[in-house]
């Protein structure tokens, strides 16, 4: 099941600004927090602003922490990126298009875009900001804490689950 989400930041010149990228499927938060601190963790090294870049570098198929180059997508012309997950990219002919552009928008539009969730990876607390289609903000959670949880292969029954401060 399709459950596309937007995943980015803003920058502190303008903080109502979001700067993120589509995520085609798993878009859930029992899904993206645990992708998101394990990708922060493996592939940027605990580094929240090297998160930020690999999220924001492509739209996406899918992410997964565990991708590697020989990743097989089931659809075709998609690119795997270790560590990271699938991208998603539009073909002509079977040549790939040129990538879309970040996607910029104000928060409080967020209900135009056609989406579930929408997640903003916050640099100087590395945390993760979840927010509802309608651009309500829900919770906040810690990398560390969703990386723990990730790592004890404990399933998440909820967003407190995976460490909301609210």
């Amino acid at each position: 099941m399709s459950t596309p989400c937007y995943i980015g930041a803003t920058s502190p010149d303008t903080p109502h600004l979001v700067h993120a990228r589509y995520v085609l499927f798993d878009g859930h938060p029992a899904v993206v927090l645990p992708a998101l601190a394990a990708i922060w963790a493996r592939h940027a090294h605990h580094d929240t602003a090297a998160l930020i870049g690999a999220v924001l570098a492509h739209d996406w198929e899918h992410l997964d922490p565990d991708t590697t180059a020989a990743t097989a997508s089931a659809f075709a012309g998609q690119q795997p990126v270790p560590g990271i997950g699938m991208t998603l990219v539009s073909s002509t002919d079977g040549v790939a298009d040129t990538p879309e552009p970040i996607t910029v928008f104000p928060l409080c539009h967020a209900g135009y875009l056609d989406v579930e969730w929408v997640y903003l990876i916050e640099e100087d607390t590395a945390t993760i900001g979840v927010y509802t289609s309608d651009g309500t903000r829900t919770a906040t959670y810690h990398l560390a804490t969703c990386l723990d949880q990730a790592s004890s292969g404990q399933g998440s029954s909820g967003p407190r689950a995976a460490g909301a401060l609210r």
